[in-house]
């Protein structure tokens, strides 16, 4: 590796950290042991009906060890935390314009950290060991996250050369973190069928939403650091 390319190695480990986190909990949801917070007695992971966490409760909600499938939700979580703080160290370095937009990119970078360290802290919290921790690890990352997100595409929007589509991008991303909060903290009750299949769907649409804004932002900063390599 060059180390002239960090940079470029950076924003493609967060691509790599977005997918791997698809593939390995979905994965998990494959090997997860089976019911629900109010049907222990339903088989398999229930898309509709099973939470995110749940794939990684060392015991299923059946009793049953869930140790295979807390163990592929605990890698995607690592990993998706470690990859991504590279790629937050090197984005604003895109951004030397204006004291503004520095500004906004290293705090942002900064609460990014932060969101990755509450990633990699939701691996050794889990829901059916530690529920204050993992639910403090959850509530802090997606909401740092939410204010990354604001940030990111507020100094996109006013630099003159990054590609505004990924400013675009960064909104969506925003939007479906704004919901994501709504839903965890003015939700339904998971209670009720009604409500845990609200809850439970939403959040997992939101989730892998999130991956995918996440991986397409690797993609444009790798984009055009490889764009700025190729013209030294």
């Amino acid at each position: 590796m060059n180390i002239k390319n960090w940079k470029k190695y950076a924003f493609f480990s967060n691509m790599i950290g977005c997918f791997q986190f698809i593939l390995l909990t979905f994965i998990g949801m494959l090997f997860y042991a089976g019911g629900t917070s109010l049907d222990p007695t339903r088989p398999g992971y229930s898309f509709f009906q099973n939470f995110f966490s749940e794939i990684g409760l060392t015991v299923a909600h059946s009793g049953e060890s869930n140790i295979i499938a807390f163990i592929f939700f605990s890698l995607a979580f690592f990993i998706v935390g470690i990859t991504l703080m590279p790629s937050f160290i090197a984005f604003p370095f895109f951004f030397k314009d204006t004291k503004i937009e520095k500004w906004l990119t290293i705090t942002g970078s900064a609460l990014g950290l932060f969101t990755s360290f509450c990633f990699t802290g939701i691996t050794f919290a889990p829901a059916d060991i530690n529920i204050a921790a993992h639910a403090w690890f959850v509530q802090m990352g997606f909401t740092s996250g939410f204010v990354v997100s604001l940030l990111y595409s507020a100094a996109i929007f006013l630099n003159k050369t990054y590609p505004k589509k990924y400013a675009y991008n960064f909104m969506v991303f925003t939007v479906f973190l704004l919901l994501y909060l709504l839903l965890m903290f003015m939700g339904p009750s998971r209670e009720t069928i009604e409500g845990l299949t609200i809850q439970a769907t939403a959040q997992k649409i939101i989730l892998y939403t999130f991956a995918i804004c996440l991986f397409i932002h690797g993609y444009g900063a790798w984009k055009q650091e490889k764009n700025f390599l190729t013209t030294l």
